[in-house]
């Protein structure tokens, strides 16, 4: 989902609380979000549903509650998303682990370019996604434990996240070559 022009950056801290406390409430009613990606101006979420008016009726619920706590936490009013959301459905384990490490490793993807990039990657793990929460890294190449701590202590309380529980979200993905996601991935960039 895309943000108007004039929003406020989704990134800012106060935002981003509102949003993944929206994300949390939202999970709490009964919509399975089980992974999310903040990026400046739009939201990438993977979201379970038993069918698409129950996906449908729960993007409703949390995408309005969104855009009423983003607005009040920013002084604002009007309009915060510039169209509908997207929806493509993951069918098969790559599409599911590939959708995993692009929301997951988004905001590099953001950054590519820059001097600085590589340094970045490796010392960062986005607060402002649920990869603090993912629990499908390698073994032999998961995030420092220290980054993990300190991504988790931004969002006291429970994860605000749905447990998977299809069988692609929760374990099928990992069949998908090369299986388990290392930290050192890069997102897809487009051709």
């Amino acid at each position: 989902m895309k943000r108007v022009r004039l929003a406020p950056s989704f990134r800012s801290q106060r935002v981003a609380e509102a949003i993944v406390e929206q994300i949390a409430s939202a999970v709490k009613r009964g919509v399975k979000v089980v992974q999310y990606s903040i990026q400046e101006d739009h939201l990438h979420l993977m979201v379970e549903g038993a069918d698409k008016q129950e996906l449908a009726r729960g993007m409703k619920l949390l995408f309005s509650r969104i855009a009423f706590a983003v607005n009040r936490v920013s002084g604002r009013c009007g309009s915060l998303f510039r169209e509908r959301h997207h929806r493509r459905p993951l069918t098969t384990p790559t599409e599911v682990r590939n959708a995993l490490v692009y929301i997951l490793f988004n905001a590099r993807k953001h950054v590519i370019g820059r001097r600085d990039f590589r340094a970045a990657f490796f010392s960062f793990l986005d607060d402002k996604s649920s990869a603090p929460w993912f629990t499908g890294w390698a073994p032999n190449a998961a995030p420092p434990q220290r980054l993990v701590e300190r991504s988790r202590a931004r969002w006291p309380g429970a994860p605000p996240l749905h447990e998977p529980t299809t069988w692609l979200a929760a374990h099928g993905w990992r069949r998908a070559t090369p299986g388990h996601i290392r930290f050192d991935e890069l997102p897809r960039l487009p051709d």
